[in-house]
């Protein structure tokens, strides 16, 4: 690992990175966040309720293929075309959506004041848990085109958008992510919760640590959630569940893993972000948590080169 004597506080090494890192097309954007949604619907059509992923406005954010792949029938059909095209991702889909699900749930309930979603995508939380975060402002931050298209959307799928949820449009060619943030009324001094959903394997380890280092400046209590690739898989090895399918994926798209990590470095990298390790849940724990059926068995594999790491300040 390479550590940056970067300034985490410094606007002008953030916008630099971010340009050269987080700057993609449109319409890369949209599909890619359509690519998770329509991994989280199918899974909210699972009959086994111990696996179903509770997202119910996943579909909402499909368009015609995507549609049309999740309406397959029957749904262990589904399952069985969705891991020939990529083994791993569906349970992947419903580990994750799980895991960031129960931590903010258990945050919600200790008394978070703030709630970040960073590359918030099709993300529903703020509007699928709004009773537990009625009294807590939600700051989604994402990419124009992405934000613009799920803004669209939501106005005419749901009745009531909260209103203390603040959609922040970034343009990464000229805004300051911290200070984009603070326009819309965010503050360090108030407990947060930041939930960073497949994002940090594509960016340049001084943009992780710029990243863990701002959540570091915030209230005493405050935590990130986020999911992060094995070293290992970054510089090319595949030998993991499903590591080949995804490594032709990102070739196709142009979309290098960047950033890794090894579990045993995890603790000592978070420390010098002024962050706390409270768990690091590798493939298996994943599995063994949330893939089991209401038979008992575990309902298959996830992706083996990602873990989901929880941090406090």
């Amino acid at each position: 690992m390479i550590k940056t004597e970067e300034d985490p506080k410094d606007q002008s090494f953030w916008h630099i990175t971010l340009i050269l890192t987080m700057n993609r097309k449109k319409q890369q954007a949209i599909k890619s966040a359509e690519s998770v949604a329509a991994l989280r619907a199918a899974a909210y059509k699972e009959k086994d309720k111990n696996l179903r992923c509770s997202d119910d406005l996943a579909s909402c954010f499909l368009n015609t293929p995507y549609r049309l792949l999740t309406s397959i029938r029957p749904h262990r059909l589904l399952k069985k075309i969705l891991h020939k095209m990529s083994p791993g991702s569906y349970h992947f889909a419903i580990t994750r959506t799980k895991h960031f699900d129960e931590i903010l749930k258990k945050e919600a309930l200790n008394g978070i004041e703030q709630l970040v979603i960073l590359g918030a995508g099709y993300d529903t939380r703020a509007i699928r848990f709004q009773d537990l975060l009625k009294s807590v402002d939600v700051y989604e931050v994402d990419f124009y085109a992405t934000q613009e298209n799920k803004r669209k959307i939501l106005h005419k799928k749901v009745k009531d958008i909260p209103e203390n949820i603040h959609f922040i449009p970034v343009d990464f060619n000229k805004d300051s992510f911290e200070a984009a943030l603070e326009f819309h009324g965010f503050e360090t001094d108030k407990k947060t919760l930041f939930l960073w959903e497949g994002v940090s394997y594509y960016l340049p380890e001084a943009v992780v640590r710029h990243i863990l280092c701002f959540v570091s400046s915030c209230k005493n209590g405050s935590s990130i959630v986020f999911d992060y690739a094995l070293e290992k898989f970054v510089k090319g090895d595949y030998s993991t569940f499903g590591g080949e399918e995804i490594a032709k994926w990102l070739k196709k798209i142009q979309e290098p893993f960047l950033f890794g990590l090894e579990p045993t470095q995890t603790t000592t990298f978070l420390t010098e972000c002024n962050l706390t390790l409270c768990s690091d849940l590798s493939p298996e724990e994943l599995e063994q948590k949330y893939l089991k059926t209401q038979s008992g068995e575990i309902a298959g594999k996830t992706l083996g080169h990602v873990h989901m790491a929880h941090a406090i300040v």
